[in-house]
């Protein structure tokens, strides 16, 4: 069995509340659903001294407001599942691990899910036998062979699903709150992979209303069809005329997770913007696809093969979704 070290819990009952709590107490982190970082303190990854409590915290539910789906960070995982406004966003927080993970799991949780990794997310005692990994005791990632760069995976589902929809962040911190596009959220760094600064606080994600010819989808490659975390993870968003193979795409979006520290909207497929999407069309933006994606090994499944199950899952998004 593996128990946790002790800590002290403060349940916050107001976003502004969590924010002082946290930075009134040093060694401090946040807790919503505890789907993440429990496990963590488990396996001693992480070693906070106080946890602050969000579940009465947070906002919930979704509104539409000014033309945006305006979505509270507390929102639970099992909720959006339901969310008929963003049906692609619904069934990727369907996707989440198990019903149980889903009715405790959030929203804010699972876009500020920490990095993970084959070396990383094990016992104390195998990583110890191990000799340890860059981003967590010692000084050498052994995914990559080098002391330098840490490439553990971000492996959200809904984050690549939102950065295909354009959606932004409403952060809380000391000073007050801001927003910034999601995309800005991330950085190449498997530790320090979030561009906010700690203790800030995500309270909402907002999502432009999609326009009535737009149309996404969200797909999971794992090796189980619950529970996993994604070995590839796939999200297109697109606002398209027609159908079939003379279906034209006016805007297009593909974002890849699950192969880096942060999700890859993959750049040059503006290109076929105008096109009619017919077997060829797709075929090329598949090839696009894989030429641009290098996986990692820091998850389960050979990146040989994530690399071309990356091509095969948008050429297979793309044709479901020109109808």
């Amino acid at each position: 069995m593996l128990r946790m070290d002790g800590f002290t819990f403060k349940a916050a009952a107001s976003p502004e509340e969590a924010v002082r709590l946290w930075h009134h107490h040093e060694g401090a982190a946040y807790i919503a659903g505890g789907t993440d970082i429990l496990p963590n303190i488990k396996h001693r990854i992480e070693s906070p001294r106080v946890l602050v409590g969000l579940s009465k915290a947070l906002p919930t539910g979704w509104c539409i407001e000014h033309g945006e789906v305006v979505l509270g960070a507390g929102t639970r995982l099992s909720e959006l599942a339901s969310c008929s406004v963003l049906p692609a966003l619904a069934t990727a927080a369907g996707l989440v691990a198990g019903p149980q993970l889903r009715n405790m799991g959030t929203l804010g949780g699972n876009v500020m899910l920490d990095t993970r990794c084959l070396f990383l997310n094990q016992t104390a005692h195998w990583r110890q036998s191990l000799g340890y990994c860059l981003k967590a005791e010692g000084t050498w990632c052994h995914v990559i062979r080098g002391p330098k760069t840490c490439v553990a995976t971000q492996s959200s589902d809904t984050v690549p699903i939102l950065m295909a929809l354009h959606a932004r962040i409403r952060v809380l911190g000391p000073n007050g709150e801001r927003e910034l596009a999601l995309a800005e959220l991330f950085r190449f760094d498997g530790i320090h992979n979030h561009t906010i600064e700690k203790g800030h606080l995500i309270t909402h994600v907002i999502v432009p209303l999609p326009p009535s010819n737009h149309r996404a989808r969200y797909d999971k490659i794992r090796t189980r069809g619950a529970i996993d975390f994604p070995q590839l993870s796939v999200a297109i968003a697109a606002r398209m005329t027609g159908t079939g193979e003379a279906c034209v795409a006016d805007s297009l979006t593909i974002v890849v997770g699950a192969i880096n520290p942060l999700p890859q909207a993959v750049q040059g497929v503006e290109a076929f913007t105008g096109r009619a999407l017919d077997d060829a069309t797709v075929a090329a933006l598949g090839a696009l696809i894989k030429k641009r994606c290098r996986p990692q090994a820091s998850t389960h499944g050979d990146p040989a093969w994530r690399r071309t199950m990356a091509r095969i899952t948008v050429e297979r998004g793309l044709k479901a979704l020109r109808g």
